[in-house]
């Protein structure tokens, strides 16, 4: 069977997800059923989220990022939350902290450039429609 390759923020959230299903039977049923059952809803929001935003046109795909961040966000606190109800051992949910974290950091980026790419697209449209005004009203520079 062939290894799909998947690369960027879908490798790491893959990564953190792999690695949360392997410890969720470890947690207690208590907790496995309630916040463990939020939890993976949490990871399968945010893989819908970059899935939606990756094959969005470039203006419409800060809303999702910024989706995929808030939810990013509410999963770190369910686990923390779950640390703290002694649901999980605190080594693994270090190991699970720090890739969120990456996750928000790597998300974070993702966010601030489609913001520049956006940018970069309204003003070339500013720009061509400027051109196109100059040329149509006489004003082209020859």
């Amino acid at each position: 069977m062939q290894k799909i390759k998947v690369s960027g923020i879908s490798s790491k959230v893959l990564d953190a997800y792999v690695y949360w299903q392997g410890n969720l039977r470890h947690i207690p049923k208590i907790h496995r059923y309630s916040m463990g059952v939020r939890i993976d809803g949490l990871f399968a929001e945010i893989i819908e989220l970059i899935s939606s935003a990756i094959y969005s046109p470039v203006e419409k795909k800060e809303s999702f990022i910024l989706k995929a961040i808030n939810r990013n966000d509410v999963l770190k606190f369910m686990l923390l939350t779950l640390l703290e109800i002694k649901g999980i051992e605190n080594d693994k949910w270090r190991v699970l902290s720090l890739k969120t974290e990456e996750m928000g950091r790597i998300l974070f980026g993702w966010k601030c450039q489609t913001i520049e790419d956006q940018n970069r697209v309204s003003n070339t449209v500013h720009k061509n429609a400027v051109n196109t005004d100059s040329v149509l009203n006489g004003k082209d520079k020859k």
